[in-house]
């Protein structure tokens, strides 16, 4: 995602980190036998060794799928090490998605056709994200940092979504829903790129990208394929 065209103007500003986690990468070879994968809140608590180790004093979060559970438990540990999150079909605040989740892992969108994942290692990884603690009870009393939740209305994350949104403290949480769209990475990138410009630009940053899908969709009927429900509270 952070390659597609519509990312440009991001990536001449920012500084992307990307955090591979033990075994996930290509052509990884299988984690010893006795290997305890951490869990979600351990990654969650613990990502800041990271930033410490780079010297990065905030970040923008940004997590899809698990990813977002993971960078949603972060930012609730470090909310001063936070500039804000944006969480992309969230899944897992409830219910497990396990079969879900270790079949995303392994499609044609996170793994490219050159690359090819260590099954075992995923299934550690999955077995890890099923066994996590629920967050949605956590939200309202340690989310402090701005939250823009974004999900597909196709996909299976939409209800996770929609109750996360009622639980964060109104003024901190907004939400887009994007009409006929499951994965929004891969389906409407431009639209996650508009997105994550506005959200950085209210944290106060980038605030001299030019915003060309806002103009663009300005004329666009609101029944156009695509477009996008946005809750602001």
């Amino acid at each position: 995602f952070a390659g597609d065209e519509s990312m440009q103007d991001i990536r001449k500003r920012a500084l992307f980190l990307h955090v591979s986690l033990p075994g996930q990468v290509n052509g990884a070879e299988d984690l010893p036998r006795d290997f305890i994968f951490p869990s979600m809140e351990a990654i969650g608590l613990n990502l800041i060794t990271v930033m410490d180790h780079l010297r990065i004093k905030q970040v923008v979060g940004l997590g899809d799928g698990a990813g977002a559970n993971i960078i949603l438990r972060f930012a609730m540990n470090h909310p001063s090490r936070v500039h804000g999150v944006l969480a992309i079909n969230t899944e897992g605040v409830i219910s497990s998605g396990y079969k879900e989740m270790f079949m995303d892992i392994l499609s044609p969108r996170t793994v490219r056709p050159e690359e090819e994942l260590n099954t075992k290692n995923v299934s550690k990884y999955c077995e890890a994200y099923k066994k996590r603690s629920e967050i949605l009870s956590k939200l309202k009393r340690r989310m402090k940092v701005d939250v823009l939740l974004l999900a597909g209305v196709s996909s299976t994350s939409v209800g996770d979504t929609e109750a996360m949104h009622k639980e964060i403290t109104p003024g901190l949480c907004s939400i887009i829903k994007l009409e006929e769209v499951d994965d929004p990475l891969v389906e409407a990138p431009e639209k996650v790129a508009e997105a994550l410009i506005l959200f950085c630009q209210g944290q106060g940053l980038m605030p001299t990208i030019n915003r060309r899908m806002s103009r663009q969709e300005s004329t666009t009927s609101q029944g156009s394929e695509g477009q996008a429900e946005a809750v602001y509270d």
